[in-house]
Order: structure tokens, then sequence, then C-alpha cells
């Protein structure tokens, strides 16, 4: 490996490409980013061409970075890292190249849908001398680190409930100056077949911190999903799922067509049998609940903390530590704990299907 640890995108469909272009872009002496490459839509709509997904997904200051004709091409460029943020469809095959010419990956979140395509990349991996990570925005959020030490350490006794829910949203292009509606269902995010839909996008968010706050594996998962007001698109833009820990349970709720939230705090939301832990995506405070009494108006919080400045807490900084010097990532971004995350996920795509609670597959077996 160079000096600098050599960083490369693959596809521009998400618009989380540009949280990794700026996380390098912060380490100049520490990284040296080689370019991107398209990943274009079979569709090839126009909603979705290479300018504008540029202009949406990679709005860089000043010059362009480099534009690698196709995906051999970047990769035969060698380089150390290469972040995946294609539709999520295409997640496999691009992290199976990687990992097959013994390049480390990051898939941006999440791994997949199915089942049967994470445990894929895990054969993969273990077949290469490469790494494959997948990354989730809210690894990086201070409260949410804060929480999970708080009921660790016990604060709140034995974990009973996780909730979170997503913030008040119409979707990714809902604010899309000049957009015109009627190209949403040309658009990945808006087309079942490319993984598109609210399920992934913020029902995700809470599988995973279920799975990371409880520090287990699910056992089954109810869910339901539901098109309110998007009839041009065959994707949900609401979807609600119970998740059965066993000892433990979580609800897990996506939503595109929320007008406001109505002060409701996104949780993650902690109850425990000795108290509750409150957070919220848009808060800096971690707010914990001891006093127990029943059938009255909300009271204040007994402990209200701030979190303070983790600089450690950063995709880049985690990333180059770990491929650099052989620390550890933040376990959200481990293979192991995305595989226990996606099979729970996996249990509820098919729940939405069967209208049944559905078994959790063990990935590992």
């Amino acid at each position: 490996m160079s000096d600098k640890l050599k960083v490369a995108i693959a596809g521009l469909a998400h618009c989380h490409a540009i949280s990794f272009y700026n996380a390098f872009k912060n380490y100049p002496e520490e990284a040296e980013f080689l370019g991107v490459t398209d990943i274009p839509d079979p569709k090839g709509a126009e909603a979705e061409s290479l300018e504008n997904r540029l202009r949406k997904n990679l709005p860089v200051k000043g010059e362009l970075p480099h534009i690698f004709p196709s995906l051999d091409a970047l990769l035969s460029e060698k380089p150390d890292l290469v972040c995946i943020c294609t539709d999520i469809m295409d997640h496999a095959p691009i992290a199976l190249e990687c990992l097959k010419r013994g390049i480390n990956a990051i898939i941006e979140k999440p791994m997949a849908l199915r089942i049967q395509d994470g445990i894929q990349m895990l054969m993969a991996a273990r077949q290469s001398e490469a790494s494959l990570f997948v990354n989730w925005p809210i690894a990086w959020f201070p409260t949410f680190n804060l929480a999970k030490q708080m009921v660790d350490a016990g604060k709140i006794g034995r974990t009973l409930r996780v909730v979170y829910r997503s913030p008040s949203t119409k979707g990714p292009y809902c604010n899309e100056a000049g957009f015109d509606p009627q190209k949403l269902g040309d658009v990945w995010w808006y087309r079942q077949e490319r993984g598109g839909g609210s399920l992934a996008d913020y029902s995700g968010y809470s599988f995973t911190l279920a799975t990371w706050i409880l520090g287990k594996m699910a056992k089954t998962v109810y869910g339901l999903r539901k098109n309110f007001l998007m009839p041009i698109t065959d994707v949900e833009d609401y979807s609600d799922f119970i998740i059965d820990f066993g000892d433990a349970v979580a609800q897990a709720e996506g939503s595109w067509s929320t007008f406001s939230s109505g002060e409701i705090p996104t949780g993650p939301v902690i109850y425990g049998s000795e108290g509750t832990i409150v957070c919220d995506r848009f808060s800096n405070e971690v707010k914990v609940y001891k006093t127990f009494k029943p059938y009255t108006k909300c009271f204040p919080p007994e402990e209200i903390v701030v979190p303070p400045p983790m600089p450690e807490l950063n995709v880049a900084r985690n990333l180059m530590d770990c491929l650099r010097h052989g620390k550890p990532v933040h376990e959200m971004l481990t293979l192991d704990f995305n595989l226990k995350q996606l099979a729970a996920m996996d249990a509820g795509v098919r729940s939405c299907t069967s209208g049944s609670a559905e078994a959790v597959i063990n990935p590992f077996l």
C-alpha cells in the first residue's frame, strides 16, 4: 500500500456518494481520490443520466473528479478502497468483483435486501485477501453511540424494546427543484426491482439500530408496506415492522409519506426494565428517564447528556486507521454485523409479501 490510501467511487446512483468524497478529501495527506465510474441504470432513463447523477449525488465544487469509462477501468488502477454507491441490486456484483481482485470495498447502506446476496458476499470475503465493509451514516452520530454505551453499562436495566421512526420526508426527490414527478417511476429509488422504496431507505436504519443496541440476531419479523401517495411507482412509501428478538422486541418504521413528525423524536427510544433512553437524530442530547410515575403526564428527564466531540466517529478516519494500521472498525461497518442486520430485513421483506411473520434465516450456518 502506498503512502496514501487510494480511494475511488463505483456508482453515482446514491446521494451519499458525496459523503465519501468529502470525508476522504478532508485528509489530503493520507488519502488520494482516484475518481469515479458511473454504473448506468439498465433502464437508461433521462432522470438517471450521468449529468443528473453528478449534479445531484456528487455536487463537488471546482473541477470534477476523474471519470473512468467503466468499472474495469477503475479497478485496473488498483485502488486500495472502492466506495460502492450504486442502486441496491448492483451492490453484490460489484462487491464480488472487488473482492475477486483483492480490492477492499465499502457499500453504502444497506448491504442488500436479499439474504442470498449477503451470503454470496460473505463467502467471497472469506476467500479474499481484501475486506468488505458497509457504511451506515448513523454509526457516526455521537448521541447514538453514547446511548449504546449507556445500554451496555446497564443504565436502564434489561433492554426490552427499541423503537426508531423515520423523520418527516416525502422521498429522495421531494425537494428537487424543477424535477418532473412523472419521471419518478424511472428513477431507481422508485423501482422495486432495483431495491427502491422507503423500506430499504429508512426501515433499514431501524433494523440496524435494533440489532446493534440489542447485540443479537432477530428471530422472526412481521411487516407490512403501503403505497399511500405514489401511484405512479411500484414501491412502498410506508413500511412498518415488529422484530422479535426473543427476550426483546423492536419496531422499525420507514416512511416517505410523513408530512410532519409532530415533535415525536425519531429515536432510537430504548425502553428498559429500569428506565428509558430517548435520542433524536436531529438533537445532540441523550435523555434518560429513571422515575416511574404511571398514568401521569410526561415529566422532565433525570439526565440530559451531551456527548463530547468524537473526531474518530468518521468513516474516512475509521477506515484509514483500519486498513493502514490494523485498528478495528465501528461494529456497524463489519460484515458479520451486517449479515445479522440483513437477515432481519430479509425476513421483513418476505413478510410484506406473505402477510405472515417470517423466520430469520441464519446466514452463518
